[in-house]
């Protein structure tokens, strides 16, 4: 064989090698036994669904250069366990965050699916990554009544014969789950004093922007909210969002990631952002870029109106001049792995869940106790806190 070959081969090997290294990212299986057990697939194959769903009851906005439709859009996926063995199971709503997707999730809903879920995750229509004139925040008044949307889909569906979802989904037991902009999403439909939808009867925010929430807000609610933060978080910093939850709500409580950052919530970070120091230091840049680029194509000299600014409007609860702008740090904190990120945040969600949902008394004190005492002595690098 030439030399030139042996060079050419080489460094094809060379290439191989470094997409399948990329590509396939060591997992992370806590040690605890506890943590152990609980992190293992489900006994369920899970079935995957795409799904295009259409609200023609609602508008979608004009945004920039793109006129606006009187429909709403959704283009997403559904997770669910192949076999009926258990059904009806519990729902679960998933919400993207900003300039985001669908599959943002996928490492959370497709492991909940083995273990009995059916889950959900659509693109919203104009805070999603490719939406039609840019991706923009100010829609985020309509997110609410987009996720109760999906639900009435999901239910209709679970009521029709012959359908994938028929006889699969339990209605008392829905559960919304967010990250950031999710996150908010969910803490509105959940506790909002017009925009709650009352069939959800628990709620998850990973990061989602919550300094302007102020205890009003979540007065005359009564259902668990778990938000889980991350101390090293650039994006929506953990002090102002995460720390004062178990404060202002009865029934919140807080898991923190000792130096768990924003960009680690997402399915793709143990791939791609496994070498950083802070994965958010790209993700700042990324929204910042997004949030200037959105500016200029409103072709306005003034600046976007913050979240609470947007929201204030909407109902009591909602401090407008509490927020702050995001991605101020300007040294980012080291971030715990992606890839150990996950590993703390599927345990969490997985545990909160079935401390609700489980049909099993057993099984529900088993996983609060886990949840509050054993997820954390197990896990030196997490901590669980409730209100007092």
């Amino acid at each position: 064989m030439r030399p030139v070959f042996k060079i050419i081969l080489g460094v094809l090997a060379v290439l191989v090698i470094g997409i399948y290294i990329v590509a396939h990212p060591p997992l992370d299986v806590p040690e605890g036994a506890f943590s152990h057990r609980y992190y293992e697939r489900g006994p369920h194959s899970v079935s995957h669904e795409s799904i295009n769903l259409v609200d023609s009851s609602r508008p979608t906005m004009a945004n920039h250069e793109f006129k606006g439709r009187e429909s709403r859009e959704f283009k997403g996926r559904i997770w669910f366990p192949a076999d009926k063995a258990g059904a009806p199971y519990p729902l679960l709503v998933y919400s993207h965050g900003y300039m985001s997707q669908y599959k943002e999730g996928d490492y959370i809903l497709s492991f909940l699916a083995s273990h009995g879920y059916v889950a959900v995750s659509v693109n919203f229509p104009l805070s999603n990554g490719s939406a039609p004139g840019g991706p923009v925040i100010s829609d985020i008044v309509n997110q609410p009544g987009d996720v109760s949307f999906v639900i009435n889909q999901m239910l209709a569906r679970n009521r029709q014969a012959g359908n994938s979802l028929d006889g699969m989904i339990d209605g008392n037991r829905i559960a919304a789950l967010g990250l950031s902009l999710g996150g908010l999403t969910t803490e509105l439909v959940a506790f909002h004093p017009k925009m709650k939808d009352p069939r959800i009867v628990a709620a998850i925010s990973m990061a989602g922007p919550s300094e302007f929430l102020t205890p009003e807000f979540f007065e005359g609610n009564s259902i668990p909210l778990m938000y889980i933060g991350g101390t090293a978080d650039a994006i929506v910093p953990y002090p102002q969002n995460a720390k004062p939850i178990p404060l202002k709500y009865r029934n919140g409580f807080l898991v923190t990631l000792q130096s768990g950052s924003h960009v680690g919530f997402i399915d793709m970070a143990p791939a791609v952002f496994r070498w950083f120091n802070n994965p958010d230091q790209l993700g700042c840049a990324g929204l910042m870029h997004g949030l200037k680029a959105a500016q200029s194509a409103s072709k306005s000299t003034e600046p976007l109106p913050k979240l609470s600014e947007l929201l204030s409007a909407q109902g009591s609860g909602i401090d407008a001049a509490a927020a702050t702008t995001p991605c101020q740090a300007t040294e980012f904190e080291r971030a715990m792995r992606p890839v150990r990120q996950h590993s703390l945040v599927v345990l969490a969600i997985y545990s909160f869940l079935e401390s609700q949902f489980s049909p099993s008394d057993a099984t529900r004190k088993e996983m609060h106790d886990y949840l509050f005492n054993r997820l954390s002595a197990e896990n030196n690098d997490v901590t669980v806190s409730a209100s007092r």
